[in-house]
């Protein structure tokens, strides 16, 4: 396939090598000015063949079935709209693809959400979705001006195609796929373009941020959970070794021992079962002034970001709780393997210090922690976020 597409692209009239190069941009390329992305890197290890084999196939479904002549250049005048969202199943990719919507608060559009089964609790208390939907039977008889759709996959345009093929849509990232990038940032440029809310680039930029929400009965489940008086959260726990990191007993060590005047005297565990052993063993550590307690195992994502809104520091590694941490006002330490470019993964309204490791997380020192900890504790914004 490689061979024959060189071949074709040397020999081929102007009209191919301009499809092509179509194809290669609108897949790699973000017409946003201010979003972070990395498509050269992406080129140099990824044959053109491919990413156009993949465009086309896109691409031409959308036609095969009718659907391009109904795609949307703004869905500015739609009152009511069905979200499909049937991309990344982790929950950290979710939360920034999705983050964009906090721009059509208060726009007077009504939104429902289709998504996979895992994400329905991550969304299902969302304040600008109506209702969350992961179950097709359940939107029998609902009625819509228009399909938003989060990325042209392969499930969301088979979904549009069987399921609204007669409805309008319009797409928020495209064809774009491959190139890593940030997801927050794009996600808001986006909406921004396809609703024509009229922000400009810096704008957009400035107020880019993760966006999850939990309804009153959950923020209200948690108070049990919290000490009397200032804390921080540690994430603890993970599946890639990669970001998984280990040093927290040395670094509860640093905190117990620390002078400095902000430092609280309580810290709080936070994870899901995974780090339920590495809870164990910081539960049996003694310390002369620390406090420990956790929470590991023991709520939802919800809840846990609920605790970690009343903190006045988070610290943790790239993941799904690190990016609905970053959804909330607190400030952050965020930890990040050589894999993981902090700038692709953090806005400024994160208000995070990203440290990147030049392997896997467990290679930062708890002193380049502790010592990021000390810098966010002193921050102006501490005060007024926390």
């Amino acid at each position: 396939m490689n061979r024959l597409m060189r071949a074709l692209y040397r020999s081929a009239p102007g009209a191919l090598k301009r499809i092509v190069e179509t194809a290669v941009t609108r897949s790699t390329r973000i017409p946003y000015a201010g979003v972070a992305h990395e498509p050269e890197t992406f080129l140099q290890k990824t044959p053109r063949a491919k990413i156009v084999k993949k465009y086309l196939h896109k691409h031409l479904l959308l036609k095969w079935h009718g659907q391009t002549r109904l795609e949307l250049a703004s869905a500015a005048t739609a009152k009511r709209l069905l979200w499909i969202y049937t991309g990344k199943r982790n929950f950290g990719d979710a939360t920034m693809d999705m983050s964009g919507r906090a721009l059509l608060k208060g726009h007077g559009v009504e939104i429902d959400l289709f998504t996979l089964p895992n994400l329905h609790t991550l969304f299902e208390e969302d304040d600008v979705f109506g209702n969350v939907f992961s179950d097709l039977g359940a939107l029998e008889g609902r009625q819509y001006d228009a399909i938003l759709m989060s990325e042209y996959n392969l499930p969301s345009i088979k979904l549009k195609s069987r399921h609204f093929k007669h409805l309008p849509y319009a797409c928020l990232f495209q064809y774009f796929f491959g190139p890593d990038r940030n997801q927050t940032c794009f996600s808001h440029a986006a909406v921004n373009d396809v609703f024509a809310l009229g922000h400009s680039p810096e704008e957009i930029v400035a107020m880019s941020k993760p966006y999850l929400t939990a309804n009153a009965h959950t923020r209200e489940s948690v108070l049990p959970f919290l000490p009397d008086g200032q804390f921080l959260v540690l994430a603890i726990g993970g599946l890639d070794a990669n970001r998984t990191y280990r040093h927290w007993g040395a670094l509860l060590e640093l905190i117990d021992r620390s002078t400095h005047g902000d430092m609280p005297k309580h810290v709080v565990l936070v994870g899901s079962d995974n780090g339920l052993a590495m809870a164990r063993e910081l539960l049996e550590q003694r310390f002369s002034r620390l406090e420990v307690s956790s929470c590991v195992g023991q709520l939802t994502l919800l809840q846990s970001r609920e605790v970690v809104s009343k903190a006045a520091l988070f610290v943790g590694a790239d993941g799904g709780l690190m990016h609905v941490a970053h959804s909330t006002p607190t400030p952050s330490v965020s930890l990040f393997s050589d894999r993981e470019p902090p700038y692709l993964r953090l806005t400024g309204q994160c208000h995070s210090i990203g440290i990147q490791s030049t392997s896997g997380v467990d290679e930062i020192a708890p002193a380049e922690v502790m010592g990021a900890i000390g810098k966010q504790l002193s921050q102006p914004f501490r005060r007024e976020f926390a």
